[in-house]
């Protein structure tokens, strides 16, 4: 795991080709559920943990003002690059987490943070003058994925952006007034087995390679592309803070 502001610089150009690559309108869809429940006109929004800016763009559509904070100054960087158009957006580097335990903003919005604990989410809370927005990623399948798994017999391998049971941790600890929005999205890609061998974390020989491949595909090329579907779910959490 990325678990230190500097191994996230050297992979923030990285990160932000692969978001801007993303074929699912996550942001939109949040944003747009957000911007329905709370008057985001007059608010400000602090975006946490916000990377390369994302939802930052959306967000800055709707609120009067947002301040995107990592800890990352390449991550930082790239959202700069990215959102120089949007006179509302500011930037601050800080690690949440030592941040003063007073409000940030009217909303404090956080988007896949894999390190999030169930813990710290009254200190999040905190940081929120009117409402917090958690959005979480629930699940993420891959059909090949799951074929080969049900020909090895051994469990679908679990991403850690989309932990079940982190997810499960983290909703068990929410407000009892917390709402709930799900957003799922199903697309259609090009794998080869060869491609998912390493989710399963143990080696492969060619045999064995070959051996799956034919049991998924009737074809024994471990590199021949197969078309698949990808589903993604996403639980948006919000709850008010009322400070």
């Amino acid at each position: 795991m990325l678990d230190d502001p500097h191994t996230w610089d050297d992979f923030a150009p990285t990160y932000a080709a692969v978001q801007r690559e993303s074929r699912l309108p996550i942001e939109q869809d949040v944003t747009a559920a957000l911007a329905a429940r709370w008057p985001l006109t007059g608010w400000t929004v602090a975006d946490v943990a916000g990377g390369t800016g994302r939802y930052a763009r959306p967000l800055a559509a709707h609120a009067q003002q947002v301040t995107l904070i990592d800890w990352s100054a390449g991550m930082l960087k790239e959202a700069q690059h990215a959102l120089s158009d949007l006179p509302n957006v500011h930037y601050r580097q800080a690690d949440w987490r030592t941040l003063p335990a007073a409000p940030l903003a009217d909303l404090v919005f956080v988007s896949q943070l894999p390190t999030l604990t169930a813990a710290q989410l009254p200190r999040l809370t905190g940081l929120a003058r009117h409402a917090v927005a958690l959005n979480v990623q629930s699940a993420a399948c891959n059909s090949l994925l799951v074929a080969m798994a049900a020909a090895l017999g051994l469990p679908v391998p679990v991403t850690p952006q989309a932990d079940p049971q982190h997810v499960a941790t983290l909703q068990a600890a929410l407000p009892v007034a917390a709402e709930t929005r799900t957003f799922s999205y199903q697309l259609t890609d090009q794998y080869a087995v060869s491609d998912l061998l390493a989710a399963f974390a143990r080696p492969f020989s060619l045999r064995e390679a070959r051996a799956l491949a034919q049991a998924v595909s009737n074809q024994p090329d471990a590199n021949l592309l197969l078309p698949v579907t990808l589903t993604y779910t996403f639980q948006l959490w919000t709850w008010a803070t009322d400070k």
